[in-house]
């Protein structure tokens, strides 16, 4: 049986897993971490087995139809259920049940810039250079 690609091409924000969006383009996929890393991924569409029992909670269907594959020190595959108009992904990954809702050019430009600077981050602390606070240094074995 041959199934129509139903994800639509763009962004989607991910969240619950380690990637924090993924582009499609077809059937080929760019997953983006917080760090800016891009990750190639293949995506595939069809009859994938029994979904898990929260995934069948989660969104009413009884069968995985999308697996995504990518390789990061090994090979991984999570499979999941893509929505009726294809703007949501729910997938059972590493980290449990993932969301990936699909977004507009200018939410993933929106969402790309609201992140903090690694260089930089922002704190609760006042910046003191000048105080350098007392130190405590700790020698010996340990036990």
């Amino acid at each position: 049986k041959t199934h129509a690609f139903p994800l639509l091409n763009g962004n989607y924000k991910v969240t619950g897993n380690w990637y924090n969006s993924i582009v499609v383009n077809g059937s080929k996929g760019v997953l983006k971490e917080p760090t800016n890393s891009l990750l190639e991924a293949k995506i595939q569409v069809g009859n994938f087995g029994e979904a898990d029992p929260e995934i069948v909670k989660t969104t009413g269907e009884e069968l995985y139809n999308i697996q995504i594959n990518y390789t990061f020190g090994k090979d991984f595959t999570e499979l999941g259920v893509v929505s009726e108009d294809g703007m949501k992904i729910t997938t059972k990954s590493l980290m449990g049940i993932c969301s990936m809702e699909w977004m507009t050019e200018e939410e993933a430009a929106a969402f790309e810039a609201e992140g903090d600077p690694i260089e930089a981050p922002p704190g609760d602390y006042k910046i003191q250079p000048e105080y350098l606070g007392k130190y405590l240094w700790i020698t010996g074995q340990p036990g």
